[in-house]
């Protein structure tokens, strides 16, 4: 019973945080529905004719259709190009390849191999249910939703047939809009600003080692130039994201590229981390003193294994002497294998690495609140920001100094205070930076576009042995399976079966928000007019915020708090700690697992 309990705990976890389907094979075996193709779903794209399929909740569904060509061989490590037309009618019935990541479960599978392929550049679509002759146009067309994952820009999908936590069939159909969900370029596939490809980049935008961020921006421009076959509105998109997918959409606002090609945007437990050029391309250390693998260390580690190098050190020093011409060529014919084979992953399958990176020409090499004080250096759209109250006990629940485990999965908290004392201070520096500081700056430009909520809702099973509500809370991820209604059975185990009904029309209300922001620009009442009133950030005085919570404990309701930096941070030393070894320690786990560093927020002097 305790290994099911722990692999369902697993499950929980791990999808939440970034929708892997090698998590999903690994619990039970799962028969993929026969799908076939719907006549009413032919559509006729730039590129060509398509037809998809009657999806869940009566849906029309198409998926895994290719937005640019596959970022392959001269192309690997350049700005993605406009997919390539083909003759006849394509179906598209199934999930595209996820972009290549290590693996998720390295405890179940030690085998380190990378999965997916780089032949990934393809998004899905959801709409109601329409034949092709009746796809609503002009006034009628409906509000476009297009959804980017999270998973620290290193792991994760758009979605799959294993793992379909962002199937967007019940928000299209009880919304009316079109929900688009995307795959983009990881890790080090997606951002590599490399020397040798700089000198040897035809254009700017080859040149700036944001691959990722790239695909969106084509992402978004086959939007505006596709969606209304589907009966969007191309006039009318909100881009919508979650950890990772929250700092892409604050990089999309923060770039020029993107201007034009979306009107909204909600942050999802997100924020937004520039990294400079000199930090994206020198060796560093975080300040848990591991290394970030940037470009440098990166080919250094691929020449030493290649044996063209007889160690890191000669590595380092040749790169510079090689033929950047030369060179650029061999890092394009590196099997991915042999990429992946130098990492080794942290958090479910992720990777420590330079991401986002402030080239001067896809993004700026500035601070989030430097762009967002600026209305000159942003889009200047309305804007959700949020994040989950509970935001780091994902994390700190894996970390033994805080959590006993059994067989690998957490099982006892050792100092239940200590550890929601944690939990606390974390989550509210994650809030200072996602959202707080954010709103802030953006409200002095907008004041009646900026919004705000926390995510509260808790509602776990206690087990007994261990309390699923002590241990998560509203833990980061969380919120994604109300934002989708998607709960599969799994996950309903680990809700009382008297609080479910509260946890489905927290999901509701939360869908509705959604799509009422994206009609409207203003989440107000929702789309049905009978929600809580959801009133911008700087109503009165600023720190206005939505609650997000079940009526069992709270509901839906506003308050206003505005936290900073410094605050946050005082209160937490003036906490009791049990000796100056532990309030050290708790300070830095804090700050590094919401994101932080000591040099960015300060520190204390720990003997």
């Amino acid at each position: 019973m305790l290994k099911f309990i722990g692999l369902l705990l697993l499950f929980f976890v791990l999808v939440s945080a970034v929708s892997i389907v090698g998590v999903y094979r690994y619990l039970s075996p799962v028969q993929e529905a026969v799908k076939i193709a719907s006549p009413s779903s032919v559509r006729a794209l730039s590129t060509g004719e398509i037809i998809g399929l009657q999806g869940k909740h009566g849906a029309h569904t198409w998926l895994g259709i290719p937005y640019a060509q596959p970022p392959v061989g001269d192309l690997r490590w350049k700005a993605p190009l406009k997919a390539l037309p083909w003759e006849g009618r394509q179906e598209m019935l199934g999930y595209g390849e996820q972009c290549p990541q290590l693996r998720v479960v390295a405890g179940i599978d030690d085998d380190r191999t990378y999965v997916g392929d780089e032949d990934c550049l393809r998004l899905n679509v959801w709409a109601p249910t329409y034949h092709k002759d009746e796809v609503p146009t002009a006034d009628k067309a409906l509000p476009v939703m297009f959804w980017i994952h999270g998973g620290g820009n290193t792991v994760g999908s758009g979605g799959s047939d294993l793992v379909q936590i962002y199937d967007g069939a019940m928000m299209a159909t009880e919304q009316k809009v079109i929900v688009v969900s995307v795959n983009y370029r990881l890790g080090p596939m997606g951002w590599f600003f490399h020397e040798a490809l700089r000198e040897t980049s035809d254009t700017a935008a080859d040149a700036s080692g944001n691959y990722g961020t790239l695909d969106l921006i084509s992402a978004l421009g086959w939007v505006q130039e596709n969606i209304a076959a589907f009966g969007g509105n191309p006039s009318n998109v909100t881009i919508y994201g979650e950890s990772a997918g929250g700092f892409n959409v604050l990089s999309l606002m923060a770039s020029p590229l993107a201007r034009g090609l979306f009107h909204k945007a909600i942050v999802q437990s997100g924020g937004l981390n520039i990294f400079t050029r000199k930090q994206s391309q020198v060796p560093w250390k975080n300040q848990g003193g591991n290394p970030v693998m940037t470009s440098q260390e990166m080919t250094a580690n691929w020449l030493v294994r290649s044996g063209r190098a007889p160690g890191k050190t000669s590595a380092m020093l040749m790169q510079s002497d090689l033929d950047s011409q030369a060179l650029s060529n061999w890092l394009r014919s590196l099997p991915l294998q042999d990429i992946f084979d130098i990492f080794d992953a942290s958090f479910a399958g992720m990777i420590e690495m330079p991401l986002l990176i402030g080239d001067g020409y896809v993004l700026p090499e500035m601070t989030a609140v430097e762009i967002f004080s600026d209305p000159a250096l942003y889009a200047n759209v309305p804007v959700i920001l949020g994040t989950n109250r509970d935001e780091v006990a994902l994390f700190l629940a894996f970390l033994p100094q805080y959590v006993g485990s059994v067989n690998g999965f957490p099982a006892t908290i050792k100092n239940p205070a200590a550890y929601s004392r944690d939990v606390k201070y974390g989550s509210q520096f994650w809030r200072v930076r996602g959202v707080d500081e954010i709103a802030q700056a953006i409200s002095q430009d907008q004041p009646e576009s900026v919004f705000s909520y926390r995510f509260d809702a808790d509602d776990w099973r206690n087990l007994g042995f261990i309390d699923f509500q002590e241990l998560f809370g509203a833990a980061h991820a969380v919120e994604l399976f109300f934002v989708f209604g998607y709960f599969p059975d799994p996950m309903k185990i680990l809700f009382p079966d008297s609080t479910f009904d509260d946890v489905s029309q927290l999901s509701h209300s939360m869908m509705s928000y959604w799509a009422q922001f994206a009609r409207t620009g203003n989440p107000g009442a929702g789309g049905n007019d009978q929600e809580s009133q959801w009133l911008p950030w700087m109503t009165d005085a600023p720190g206005n915020f939505l609650v997000l919570d079940t009526d069992l404990d709270g509901g839906i309701h506003m308050e206003r708090e505005m936290l900073t930096k410094d605050g946050v941070r005082a209160a937490f030393l003036a906490e009791d700690f049990g000796s100056p070894d532990e309030k050290c320690q708790s300070y830095r786990t804090v700050l590094a697992n919401a994101g932080f560093d000591e040099v960015e927020y300060g520190s204390f002097d720990c003997k």
